[in-house]
């Protein structure tokens, strides 16, 4: 009876030491270009024109001015703002950011017929999708059936939140996106500012969870 062969001779092809240089040098220009432009990866600025606008209301005066003045110069029918609960046990003041966002855009002069709050429900977690559920529901609840929205989010979290607005509306509704242009630090030089650095890892660790790792379900599935 004839044995099994067990092992076979194979030629293993390795790279001389230029290669190895080269791979290397490529490798670490490569993590050098990654490393610089991540900040402008996650601040998506990709506008499509649409008839709505929501403003997500956790952001900062500045940002919801940029908001303002981007309404003010396209030609939207209205703007909704999105935002939970704030939890903070010293605020006297709105019970959402949804309602803080808006009372501030209105104190600036957001005309009030085109600019609507939208509260979402309290939640631990994936607060951006359960802010897009809420518009995508008040926008059904008032018989408006949307093709296409624009998103106003901040500067490194606005790839996140155009993602799960897409996962929230479905493929039918083409969702468009701009980042605010933050004021207290250099997207092109991120890793200069500590609370920079850590807003780029958050959100670039965030968005790599919703690519990879979230799932809701279909829209209008509980």
């Amino acid at each position: 009876m004839k044995l099994p062969v067990l092992f076979r001779r194979r030629s293993l092809v390795l790279p001389t030491l230029p290669g190895v240089i080269l791979i290397l040098v490529v490798l670490g220009l490569s993590i050098y270009f990654a490393f610089q432009n991540v900040s402008t990866f996650l601040a998506v600025n990709e506008p499509i024109g649409a008839e709505y606008l929501v403003i997500e209301g956790w952001l900062g005066k500045n940002e919801l001015k940029q908001a303002y003045r981007i309404f003010g110069s396209r030609d939207y029918r209205l703007a909704i703002v999105s935002g939970g609960p704030i939890t903070d046990e010293f605020n006297s003041g709105p019970p959402s950011f949804a309602e803080r966002a808006r009372t501030y855009l209105l104190s600036i002069g957001f005309p009030a017929e085109k600019l609507f709050a939208v509260p979402a429900p309290y939640s631990a977690q994936e607060r951006t999708f359960l802010g897009a559920v809420t518009v995508r529901g008040w926008l059904t609840g008032q018989g408006i059936f949307v093709e296409s929205l624009d998103i106003f989010s901040g500067d490194v979290h606005s790839r996140r939140s155009r993602d799960v607005y897409r996962l929230a509306f479905g493929e039918q509704v083409e969702i468009g996106v701009y980042a605010s242009k933050p004021d207290e630090f250099d997207l092109n030089r991120w890793w200069q500012s500590s609370d920079a650095a850590k807003s780029v890892v958050a959100e670039l660790l965030g968005w790599l969870m919703v690519k990879c790792c979230f799932n809701p379900g279909q829209p209008g599935s509980d």
